[in-house]
């Protein structure tokens, strides 16, 4: 009896981890420096977290459309990394608040869970 309950549980701790990891969501990095934004496009899951990653100081970051309900920022502009989790699907625009006239801004969609998804590196 003990030697069938073996399988059940490797099958359930399997199910867990795959379940507990999918909940949590992936992180996206973009690395920010001189006028860019790498990536500057992105597509992601609702739940998942976008990391940029820079001198905020010199690339003060403000989000300056998402869609209606979803989380706002505006000028951070201290630290190397601020992250923002993706609660809403939708299309999300953020700039550097001192060089957008440079073309420093990007952006990324949110789609829903279940939503099949091209994830750029």
């Amino acid at each position: 009896m003990k030697a069938s309950l073996i399988p059940v549980l490797i099958a359930s701790a399997i199910a867990w981890a795959f379940l507990s990891s999918a909940a949590i969501g992936a992180r996206h990095i973009i690395h920010f420096g001189g006028y860019d934004y790498v990536p500057d496009t992105l597509t992601v899951q609702v739940g998942d977290t976008i990391q940029w990653l820079g001198n905020f100081s010199k690339h003060p970051l403000t989000l300056l459309e998402a869609p209606a309900g979803a989380g706002r920022f505006q000028h951070i502009d201290d630290g190397q990394s601020y992250q923002y989790v993706a609660t809403v699907a939708g299309r999300y625009h953020y700039q550097c608040d001192k060089h957008v006239d440079e073309g420093m801004e990007g952006w990324f969609t949110a789609v829903a869970g279940g939503t099949k998804m091209g994830r750029v590196p």
